[in-house]
């Protein structure tokens, strides 16, 4: 299949559609939800002292470290994240600094690889598919002698999906803009990274937009997602790479939906791109600073909710569930600290933790 395969598919039966339009729209996606990269914080002592080793015996008093160490002994697996885009965007000087960073947390027990980049190509700095593929080169190359045998995880949001494009009519024509608009998150130009065997895993949303459009076109949020990741499933994709589903579901406080908006979220969000080959569905986040509030899963009590409830379910049903945490947004005394990595334990496989690369 040509690497353009996946934007040959999106456009058949180009009929018409009658119903709403979505070029009024908003650039960033619904779904998309807010960057998941993560804050720099200064590095400091632990809060508490989990066992050394690796990493932990090298980089001593490192909150990064000590945060990925005391997840890891509770069976979670690591992913350091970082905005290496940026640091490739700002010079080589930048980009081999963090470069370095990563493969000292290479070696902390646990370490699965790294998320290197926050929905490439949207909004990212990376304007064309030539870039975002020449930076994924370098990264790779550059990771592979730092940090041999670590997997390299890309975020992606590819915003025409949530078009629907296949249907035809207004449908293709808000596929159309948003393939001018980022060219490089089109759905042709993710394929060719993925060809070229620059993924190891993609976490993938799918751009869905307002349930309000959908309903203009006949259909539920729930139902687009499901035929987004039918199509998707049809491309073929997790077959050229370990294919994920990501979506930001927290909020000032905590979650705040009701138990019925909990269980819609999890069959739109979790169910739908498992049941079409997802094989882990990525949740931002455990807490983090945003436009001037503090989003989290939980409530600062950390008292459960509808969603909670529901992540704990599909994680005892076996599904891989991941979240992103920084040392910054921890609490300081080692009995609070530990139990929120127990919390966080009960429901994630695994944990973005930030890099601390700035």
């Amino acid at each position: 299949m040509r690497a353009t395969a996946i934007a040959a598919g999106l456009l058949v039966l180009l009929v018409g559609c009658s119903n709403g339009s979505p070029s009024a729209q908003p650039i960033t996606s619904p779904d998309s939800g807010p960057p998941m990269s993560t804050p720099a914080d200064p590095t400091q002592p632990p809060p508490s002292s989990p066992a050394t080793g690796g990493a932990a015996a090298v980089l001593p008093g490192d909150r990064y470290v000590a945060l990925a160490t005391a997840l890891h002994q509770r069976g979670v697996a690591i992913w350091w994240e970082t905005d290496l885009v940026k640091r490739w965007l700002d010079g080589p000087a930048a980009f081999d600094g963090a470069v370095a960073r990563l493969g000292q947390l290479a070696a902390v027990p646990g370490t699965a690889g790294f998320k290197i980049s926050d929905e490439i190509g949207y909004g990212d700095g990376l304007t064309s598919p030539a870039q975002a593929t020449n930076f994924l080169r370098q990264a790779r190359s550059s990771l592979a002698k730092v940090a041999p045998g670590k997997q390299i995880l890309v975020d992606a949001v590819v915003p025409e999906l949530g078009c629907l494009p296949w249907r035809g009519g207004n449908q293709e024509g808000c596929a159309q803009r948003v393939r001018l608009k980022y060219p490089a998150a089109s759905a042709a130009a993710v394929e060719t990274y993925l060809r070229g065997h620059l993924i190891d895993r993609l976490d993938l949303s799918t751009g869905l937009l307002s349930p309000g459009t959908y309903a203009g076109w006949g259909l539920t949020q729930q139902a687009a997602q499901a035929e987004i990741w039918s199509r998707i499933h049809a491309q073929g994709w997790e077959s050229l790479t370990t294919l994920q589903s990501r979506k930001a579901l927290a909020a000032a406080d905590g979650y705040q939906g009701s138990a019925a908006q909990a269980a819609t979220d999890t069959t739109t969000y979790i169910a739908a791109p498992v049941s079409a080959g997802a094989k882990a569905v990525d949740i931002w986040t455990w807490r983090q600073h945003y436009q001037g509030k503090v989003f989290s899963l939980l409530a600062p009590d950390l008292a459960a909710n509808p969603l909670w409830t529901s992540l704990i379910q599909e994680r005892r049903h076996g599904v891989q569930l991941i979240t992103h945490m920084t040392p910054s947004t921890m609490p300081t005394d080692p009995a609070s600290f530990d139990h929120e990595c127990d919390l966080a334990a009960q429901a994630f496989t695994a944990v973005f933790v930030a890099a601390g690369t700035g």
